[in-house]
């Protein structure tokens, strides 16, 4: 746990906070960079490649954690970073091109939805390696599973026909017209609103609920924990609802989610019960987490295939730096402010701006 990695290497909790956000910070330098070099690439070399030199910095971050050198751990953790982002990029557009259009969104949201079930797993079998073998070993023993997963990847994409994909390599004019797209940037801004909700919601709920419920911290942290754990539930629902219900539509599930986000926004702040606490937490993360993995699939539709893997960069570029800013506003109007009501103002505001951004985006020409 962090407590123990901060004890055996001396250091305080920015220090450890570092270490936590130094992978997705490197993903979100590189990644737009990467979705364009993959575009170029085959995918059945890139991801045994990629996770192959994700697997080379576990083992530096194993050397650095059993070493105590904690210069070494952020460097090893910032190389991680990069295969990181090589893998989300190219695997959704490897699980998006191998399905028919009408599953494809639930497809890319099954694939997306890996993250918060990988975050869950990580909490329960962490602890267990770390009391066996030391807290180190965490990261040679995932890495490790990640470069079996990509030798498979490689074996079955060899056997397995896509659907869709690129009839040439990506020209100059292509990525233009992928960034003088307005459903692309649309998408993007969702990207962002709907990640800078998540984590407002994911960073601040604890301490809101031990101060403002009067739950005690440890009791907070189970109950918050319900939040990002609906995801595993809402994140493939609205790549369903998009192809199962809404006749492969994609903005009536940005819709719903940002609007129920609004409403839930407002009412959060009134809630005083455990039990209505509870709901409402359910009911957040149910509605802020159901488009984000259908915004993958969404952005690739307004592009062609040839710079899919540039899209999908884009996207998760603008989901990160939600995520990287939108703690720090609501922590700073919490000082400012002394009052947890300001939180959720702007989470308000962030879903009225999400409906916006669903509104621009429209559905790609071609589509119902």
């Amino acid at each position: 746990s962090l407590p123990v990695v901060m004890a055996d290497l001396s250091i305080g909790e920015s220090a450890a906070a570092t270490i936590i956000t130094i992978p997705q910070i490197a993903a979100t330098v590189v990644g737009i960079p990467l979705g364009v070099v993959l575009d170029r690439a085959d995918s059945r070399r890139t991801v045994p490649a990629a996770a192959g030199v994700l697997f080379a910095a576990g083992l530096w971050s194993w050397q650095a954690g059993l070493s105590g050198s904690y210069l070494g751990l952020v460097l090893s953790r910032f190389l991680g970073g990069m295969p990181m982002i090589a893998l989300w990029i190219a695997g959704t557009n490897a699980i998006s091109s191998a399905f028919g259009p009408e599953w494809r969104a639930t497809a890319t949201s099954l694939f997306i939805t890996g993250y918060p079930v990988g975050y869950a797993l990580g909490q329960v079998t962490g602890p267990v390696i770390g009391d066996a073998f030391g807290w180190p070993a965490t990261f040679p023993a995932y890495t490790f599973v990640l470069l079996c997963l990509g030798v498979v990847f490689a074996f079955v994409r060899r056997r397995v026909a896509f659907v869709d994909v690129a009839s040439q390599p990506p020209r100059l004019a292509d990525f233009r017209a992928l960034l003088g797209n307005r459903g692309v940037w649309a998408i993007c801004a969702a990207s962002f609103l709907g990640y800078s909700l998540y984590m407002i919601f994911n960073s601040w709920l604890p301490s809101y609920l031990a101060g403002e419920i009067g739950i005690s911290l440890a009791e907070s942290g189970l109950v918050a924990a319900l939040f990002p754990a609906v995801g595993i539930v809402s994140r493939p629902a609205g790549g369903w609802l998009s192809d199962a219900v809404f006749g492969r539509r994609r903005r009536p599930v940005l819709y719903l989610s940002f609007a129920g986000a609004l409403v839930l926004g407002v009412a959060m702040g009134s809630l005083r019960t455990v039990a209505l606490v509870v709901v409402g937490l359910a009911l957040a993360g149910f509605f802020i987490q159901l488009p984000l993995g259908l915004l993958y699939q969404f952005v690739q539709e307004f592009v062609d295939q040839n710079v899919a893997g540039t899209a999908i960069g884009l996207v998760s570029v603008a989901g990160w730096l939600g995520s990287f800013v939108a703690p720090v506003v609501a922590g700073r109007l919490i000082a400012v402010s002394g009052a947890y009501a300001t939180t959720f103002a702007f989470a308000v505001a962030l879903a009225g701006a999400g409906l916006l951004a669903a509104w621009a985006s429209d559905e790609p020409i071609g589509h119902p």
